[in-house]
């Protein structure tokens, strides 16, 4: 099974090959069609959807990019590279509800992956990944400059422990639920701590879990 850190989207790994051969990836705008629908009415379309039309990849939680998703296919637009989310991320809830044919409670939902926070991944042998590309925390008002990441991420990692990180990070061999992953990330901000990208909480796109109603 391919990580999150090695694919997010098809789209995503195709841009990542463009962007080392020195080619641009191709906007998203690109890549969907629809008969007798111009340009401008794909741009429409994906603004209607949600998805930001200026660039090539979205910068959203994986649940936000499959419900773009399936709001374009919806639509009636296929992707000219016949990519289909859900073959990929089956257990994502989106498509995991696409599936079951109704939304999840919250049982259900605590109970899936989740695929945003890399605190949480399992780092496999030979990856060339190691602890320190995990940390996702730093002290809040710390400066992100690359010249303090060092002793911003030794002053993270002890509390990503404590808060129910594994230890070492990606010593865990499966990826976290959702419920466990907002409750140890509630931990992290109750210490005084910020996600380094916030993108990767859980109450994101998860508002209605335990631990992030609670707080």
């Amino acid at each position: 099974m391919l990580r999150k850190s090695h694919i997010i989207t098809f789209p995503a790994l195709m841009a990542s090959v463009l962007l080392l051969t020195g080619c641009p990836p191709p906007a998203e705008f690109t890549q969907w069609q629809r008969t007798s629908t111009s340009v401008d009415g794909v741009k429409a379309a994906m603004t209607e959807c949600g998805d930001p039309v200026g660039g090539s990849l979205t910068q959203l939680p994986i649940n936000e990019q499959v419900l773009q998703f399936q709001c374009m296919q919806r639509l009636g637009f296929k992707r000219k590279d016949g990519f289909e989310f859900c073959e990929v991320m089956k257990d994502t809830p989106a498509c995991v509800e696409a599936k079951k044919g109704r939304p999840l409670n919250v049982s259900e939902l605590e109970a899936l992956p989740f695929k945003d926070d890399d605190g949480f991944y399992p780092i496999k042998p030979d990856s060339g990944r190691s602890e320190g590309m995990q940390v996702t925390w730093r002290k809040v008002g710390a400066s992100p400059h690359f010249s303090v990441q060092l002793a911003n991420d030794k002053e993270a990692l002890p509390v990503m422990y404590a808060c129910g990180y594994p230890k070492p990070l990606g010593s865990n061999l499966k990826i976290a639920s959702i419920g466990r992953t907002a409750n140890a990330q509630r931990c992290m901000i109750d210490h005084g701590f910020e996600p380094k990208n916030k993108m990767i909480l859980a109450c994101l796109p998860y508002p209605n879990v335990t631990g992030c109603k609670s707080r």
